[in-house]
């Protein structure tokens, strides 16, 4: 079994309410051409209260620019920042659906046979009041925490929610027995709570082991 890849960073998340985006960062656009643009760039992020979102990444050369250039999910193969610590975060765009736009997540686990995605959801439906935007940051992409998680495997085209944000959700253990019925035992312990959400990297591991 090749290693596992554990992709997981603790720092603040970096998000405007205002523009429902994150912020300017510094990192590298990699195109599905096999071009590599080091810059500034600002990933998108859903508002679920919102009628339409933008699923472009914006990139611009350096932080001063004032131009700017859109990149879509066609043309997108994945974003990497890295942190002081040179920690690597990476993005990518996945599909969610069979006939929806591809949406960007992190990857925060890529085993040999499935890969767990991760990302911030919004339903604010107004902008903060000023002085309160508590979660905007400067340091980077390394959210401490997401409300939505998905798992794809190796030959699936679509990911899957275990998590979800929204009305009519099923709950993350009715999600995460169905998909990981294959392996009774670990279906089993989310069944019985000896398996929680809180331990999703774990049961992505014994996933890996159990295939």
């Amino acid at each position: 079994m090749s290693k596992n890849i554990l992709i997981l960073c603790f720092s603040f998340l970096v998000f405007g309410y205002s523009y429902g985006q994150y912020d300017w960062t510094q990192g590298q656009l990699i195109l599905k051409n096999g071009d590599t643009l080091n810059g500034y760039l600002k990933l998108p992020i859903i508002n679920k209260a919102a009628i339409g979102n933008s699923h472009a990444v914006k990139y611009k050369e350096s932080k001063e620019k004032n131009g700017k250039s859109l990149y879509y999910p066609n043309s997108v193969k994945e974003i990497i920042f890295k942190d002081l610590n040179n920690e690597t975060s990476i993005y990518r765009y996945i599909k969610t659906s069979k006939h929806g736009k591809s949406q960007m997540f992190k990857l925060l686990y890529s085993g040999d046979n499935i890969r767990l995605y991760g990302r911030m959801v919004s339903e604010v439906t107004a902008s903060p009041l000023p002085g309160n935007s508590n979660f905007i940051t400067s340091e980077g992409y390394y959210p401490t925490d997401f409300n939505e998680f998905y798992a794809q495997g190796k030959y699936e085209r679509i990911a899957t929610p275990l998590v979800k944000v929204g009305p009519f959700t099923k709950s993350f253990k009715k999600n995460a027995m169905k998909y990981f019925s294959d392996c009774p035992n670990l279906a089993l312990k989310i069944k019985n709570g000896k398996l929680r959400q809180s331990d999703l990297l774990e049961i992505a591991e014994k996933y890996d082991e159990c295939k």
